[in-house]
């Protein structure tokens, strides 16, 4: 086979990777949004974020598996947080909503449809405060260094968890050029390497009634995606 040959054949196969797809309803859409906690403090405003990449994607209406039709997503990053006190975090895990969901519901003029708005993600920029209804699960350590002391916080009475003059003031959500956040989780919890395979806390653990099946089920996962970094 010639270069020529070879040359003509990678072109073909480039276009047809690019082309077929779309053809037999196959999208896909990728874009940066970058989530920011604000939390008011004795000693003032504090304020972190992460910047995540989405990846959206749909199968066509005729493939035969529930999830034709409908537009999937996942999530490469890391969770937000804050440092509200000295050895004190605010975690917003990563959740089925990290992915489109949230950021639908918050832009919700980019489009009248998942399609729509999933194809104007690419272009749109923008920043909005997100939706009560519409925030992710917080949750905290007693201590940092222990991944067994994860607790959930309640983020309309964080006073509970961090002491007196502690709120969440907002939660924002930035459709964003900005790069994806990576290892800042991880200087804060250099453990989550241990616990991707298996939950932070024993399932069988009963230290609450009723027990919390989400902190029971929560894995490094919640924290940082795997193989990021």
């Amino acid at each position: 086979m010639t270069r020529r040959t070879i040359a003509i054949w990678a072109a073909i196969l480039l276009a047809a990777w690019f082309l077929v797809p779309p053809l037999f309803g196959f999208r896909g859409w990728e874009w940066h949004q970058k989530l920011v906690l604000e939390v008011e403090t004795p000693s003032g405003i504090k304020r972190g974020g992460s910047t995540v990449e989405i990846h959206a994607r749909t199968e066509p209406n005729w493939l035969p598996i529930s999830a034709a039709g409908g537009i999937q997503s996942y999530v490469k990053g890391e969770s937000a947080f804050v440092e509200v006190a000295p050895g004190k975090y605010l975690f917003a895990i990563l959740d089925y909503a990290s992915g489109t969901d949230r950021a639908f519901s918050t832009f919700p003029e980019v489009g009248t449809d998942g399609y729509r708005r999933a194809s104007a993600m690419k272009t749109f920029r923008g920043t909005r405060v997100v939706a009560r209804d519409k925030y992710p699960d917080f949750v905290t350590f007693d201590d940092i260094s222990n991944p067994k002391s994860i607790k959930r916080v309640d983020p309309d009475n964080l006073s509970a968890t961090f002491g007196p003059g502690v709120a969440l003031k907002g939660v924002t959500l930035t459709i964003t050029d900005e790069p994806v956040t990576d290892s800042a989780v991880e200087k804060v919890l250099p453990w989550l390497a241990d616990f991707y395979t298996v939950p932070l806390v024993n399932p069988n653990q009963r230290t609450q009634n009723p027990p919390d099946l989400l902190i029971r089920s929560i894995t490094s996962g919640a924290f940082k995606t795997k193989g990021q970094g």
